[in-house]
């Protein structure tokens, strides 16, 4: 019997007794002429009948095959041909009928070979693995899609497995690894120890009791911790995970590790920054867009006396103490939108009433939309400092004695006047005025009674000024009156008169040989003139007229005697 006779029979038998009736296609090849026998599951594999395929050959599998596996066919054949490998084994796409893809395992082996040694007859099975192939390319793509998700996790994503004997390895990890532990996926799969390599000597005894803890009891693992990144140094990570028991009695944990150095910071200068804005003694007031009061510190409550509970909700406006103009809250807001930014003096009011004075600063916070989202107010009590300025003002602008304006104040005063642009309808007196036999009270009754009758006089003259007028002593026994609003001559007459009748009062109660009595001076703005400084010499010459009139008038009388 012939070689192909042989073959023949021996692929019927194979054909009709092993495979017959399943959904295994079957194929005989005769690697030397091309002549192949398929079985009709073969051919019902890619959507066909037989009798449509005919005439068969082993181009029959070449038309159908994709060209890419064809490839990888031809050289798993060679190996096997060689005897490389013991049989043939490839995975091929073949073309349906409907024209998609369908998957075969294609299988065989070289049964007969010819006296030469060389394949003759080869023998084989194609099983259609679509069903499988679509479930793993189903699953390929989920781990891809997984893989893409967890690199692009903002931490590293991991499974870590601490076996019974105590060593431990990763069975996943994700590419964010490197930020974490410095080395790549593939190095902590291979050694563990990258991990625990890199934690901080401080920290690892916690970190490894941490680990025993949470297996014990399994619990959720969650712990803060450093580790000594190559590249970045010390750096500060968290993580988390939940552990699972093992049927070997392994644990493994499914968690992710991410990098908190910054929030960390971040932390600890809020924290600092809260401590300072808690100790600080000024007072801090935050609003919203709306001015509605958020939050403020325990300066603030100590300096208004009103609790946060109280305050919270409430409008700044709350504090106000009325001493302020709307034009003054119109200006303040306009700086605000121009300038983002205002400091100045304000007078607030505590919760029992008091009015007090503070310096405060104002500034605009903005989102990144350039939107106003919250104002930030910081004030502090300037009471002592006013308080001081009024007192050295004092020193410096007032009489010690009588505690009127001084020399300095008027001159200040008179200046500030001649600097202004003023009309003529405004009005004001310069009245000059000097005491009269002043010395002789004092060598007679001694300067203890000079000086009372000098506090006297300006407590009584006070009385008589209104709180924009001005009262000032400019020499030992000489003072300078100015008053606003006098438009006549009648009515500073009347002035004069009543200041003369005080002091007249006022020195009756000192028996003084020569009764002490006042020359006055008079000029008026604008009928006299309209430079300040020069009406104040026009009234000291009028004083000084007066004065000698009268002295020329006691001297007639005493010549008339």
């Amino acid at each position: 019997m012939s070689q192909l006779d042989k073959g023949y029979r021996w692929g019927s038998y194979i054909s009709n007794l092993i495979l017959e009736g399943s959904n295994i296609g079957t194929w005989v090849w005769n690697v030397q002429t091309g002549e192949t026998i398929f079985n009709e599951a073969w051919a019902n594999i890619i959507g066909y009948s037989l009798d449509e395929l005919k005439p068969l050959s082993i181009d029959t599998w070449l038309k159908y095959v994709h060209p890419d596996d064809l490839k990888t066919s031809e050289l798993e054949l060679n190996q096997h041909f060689s005897g490389e490998t013991k049989q043939y084994v490839c995975e091929a796409r073949m073309q349906h009928k409907q024209g998609h893809w369908v998957k075969v395992l294609d299988k065989g082996k070289v049964l007969i070979r010819d006296d030469d040694g060389k394949p003759l007859w080869m023998f084989g099975v194609h099983v259609d693995v679509t069903e499988l192939w679509n479930k793993e390319q189903q699953v390929t793509e989920l781990k891809t899609q997984l893989e893409l998700l967890t690199d692009n996790l903002p931490g590293f994503v991991y499974q870590y497995v601490l076996r019974e004997d105590g060593t431990f390895y990763f069975p996943f990890a994700t590419k964010k690894v490197a930020e974490i532990y410095g080395c790549s996926a593939e190095q902590i799969l291979q050694d563990a120890n990258f991990a625990m390599g890199a934690v901080h000597p401080d920290d690892l005894e916690t970190v490894q009791v941490s680990i025993e803890q949470s297996k014990e009891q399994m619990s959720e693992w969650h712990q803060t911790f450093r580790v000594m990144h190559p590249l970045k140094g010390e750096i500060w990570l968290e993580g988390k995970s939940s552990p699972q028991k093992l049927a070997n009695g392994d644990t493994i944990w499914h968690g992710y590790l991410h990098d908190v150095t910054e929030e960390r910071n971040q932390n600890e200068q809020i924290r600092l920054l809260s401590a300072a804005v808690s100790a600080t003694t000024q007072g801090i007031m935050i609003t919203d867009a709306h001015t509605r009061i958020i939050d403020v510190n325990p300066a603030f409550e100590v300096l208004t006396g009103y609790s946060k509970q109280e305050i919270i909700g409430e409008m700044p406006s709350k504090l106000s103490s009325g001493k302020h103009s709307k034009d003054f809250y119109l200006e303040l807001w306009q700086t605000l939108s121009e300038q983002e930014h205002w400091r100045g003096r304000v007078w607030n009011r505590k919760k029992t009433g008091e009015a007090f004075p503070v310096l405060v600063t104002i500034d605009v916070l903005k989102n990144q939309c350039d939107e106003v989202t919250n104002y930030i107010c910081v004030f502090s009590d300037i009471s002592e400092m006013i308080a001081e300025q009024e007192l050295l003002t004092d020193l410096v602008n007032k009489d010690p004695l009588t505690g009127l304006f001084n020399r300095r104040a008027l001159d200040t005063l008179l200046e500030r006047k001649s600097r202004s642009a003023r009309d003529e309808k405004d009005f004001f007196t310069i009245i000059y005025f000097d005491l009269d036999n002043f010395k002789a009270l004092n060598d007679s009754l001694g300067h203890a009674s000079g000086d009372k009758m000098l506090t006297d006089i300006a407590n009584k003259l006070s009385k008589e000024m209104r709180e924009k007028d001005m009262l000032a002593r400019v020499g030992g026994d000489e003072f300078v009156a100015v008053i606003e609003s006098v438009n006549s001559e009648e009515l500073a007459d009347r002035i004069v008169q009543r200041f003369e009748d005080n002091i007249n009062e006022i020195a009756k109660r000192f028996g003084t040989l020569e009764p002490v009595s006042v020359s006055i001076g008079a000029a008026f703005f604008p009928l006299d003139g309209t430079d300040p400084e020069e009406l104040l010499l026009l009234a000291d010459a009028r004083m000084y007229e007066s004065k000698n009139a009268k002295k020329l008038a006691s001297n007639i009388r005493l010549s008339g005697t």
